[in-house]
């Protein structure tokens, strides 16, 4: 069955507005189970959806509007056994939930549907995307609905807004947040205002890097990769206030080195380097991002784990599109 995007359970964003702008925070409902959700769990927890209904029908970014639509279209069989291996490697270091999958919503199995804030662990508060990209609009409504049942509060930004990808979270209250392209900056400055939160905020220049996954990665608390070639003086200078700097160059941003994930010991960075012959022309660039991505993880104690993602390519993903995080075990 088709998701009816008319029916969609919308905050009322007059309220929103209102609350924003008269400098009162919002109230929300308590959540339920006495303030327990998976996020309390001692190990790490995130949420997945599962690729069913994937598809490239609508090009909603810069990378799928340069393939023609023999380029685009999808192996499914592939990108499912692609994406299930990245589904086992984290299983098995984590707990994994997966968000229910609805026909379509052809990039739902990307999951910047949502962000959850970690500062705010008692109050376990999920702020839902409003999104910006054309085919995307139901994701973060099916996603609400699951979340709700396992106990947390949803909001939905009343701004343009996509979720995780775009909302960085690194220690305490502090977070990195992405605007200029696909999320409008009174987004942060709302979550700012009725959260508590303290965002960074980090302006998106590059249309091929929409997200700020693909320009920062969190490492662990004291520890971020960072796109230094995308981002001015002055905003690398905040970030540096906060936490150690580890520089990448546009080149490897482009190459899907900050669009990694860490769990334990581990971190995890799509790459097709083991299936690509030298003559290839990506070659040179895939294997310089994989050496500067474990020089940097091997600094750290950090050892990576390379999953072939090549059918998500397709869609303008790397695999930190996959994964939402529910809670953050790195200390």
């Amino acid at each position: 069955m088709a998701f009816n995007r008319s029916k969609q359970e919308a905050w009322d964003e007059e309220n929103f507005e209102r609350d924003y702008h008269e400098s009162r925070p919002i109230s929300y409902p308590t959540p339920s189970r006495n303030g327990t959700t998976p996020s309390q769990s001692p190990f790490p927890v995130f949420a997945l959806c599962q690729p069913i209904f994937v598809d490239t029908k609508i090009a909603n970014n810069v990378w799928m509007k340069g393939l023609n639509g023999k380029e685009r279209k999808i192996d499914k069989e592939q990108f499912m056994g692609e994406w299930y291996n990245l589904y086992t490697a984290l299983s098995f270091n984590s707990l994994v939930y997966l968000i229910p999958a609805c026909k379509g919503l052809q990039d739902q199995t990307y999951v910047n549907c949502a962000a959850y804030l970690p500062h705010l662990e008692k109050e376990n508060v999920i702020i839902l995307a409003n999104f910006r990209a054309p085919g995307r609009s139901g994701e973060e409504t099916v996603a609400g609905n699951f979340f709700k049942t396992l106990g947390y509060t949803t909001i939905r930004s009343p701004y343009k807004f996509e979720g995780e990808p775009e909302l960085k979270y690194l220690k305490d209250n502090i977070y990195f947040g992405g605007y200029g392209i696909r999320t409008e900056p009174d987004a942060h400055k709302w979550i700012q205002h009725n959260f508590g939160a303290e965002i960074i905020p980090i302006q998106e220049k590059d249309e091929h890097l929409y997200h700020l996954d693909c320009t920062v990665f969190r490492l662990n608390k004291e520890n971020v990769m960072v796109c230094t070639d995308l981002i001015d003086k002055e905003t690398v200078k905040k970030i540096e206030k906060v936490a150690n700097v580890f520089p990448v160059d546009r080149e490897q941003a482009h190459a899907g080195i900050c669009n990694s994930i860490q769990v334990g010991s581990l971190i995890f960075n799509s790459s097709s380097l083991q299936f690509m012959k030298k003559r290839d022309p990506k070659y040179d660039e895939e294997e310089h991002k994989n050496i500067e991505l474990e020089a940097i993880c091997s600094k750290l104690g950090y050892e990576v784990v390379f999953i072939e993602m090549s059918e998500a390519a397709k869609s303008g993903a790397a695999l930190s599109c996959f994964v939402m995080h529910l809670n953050y075990r790195d200390d």
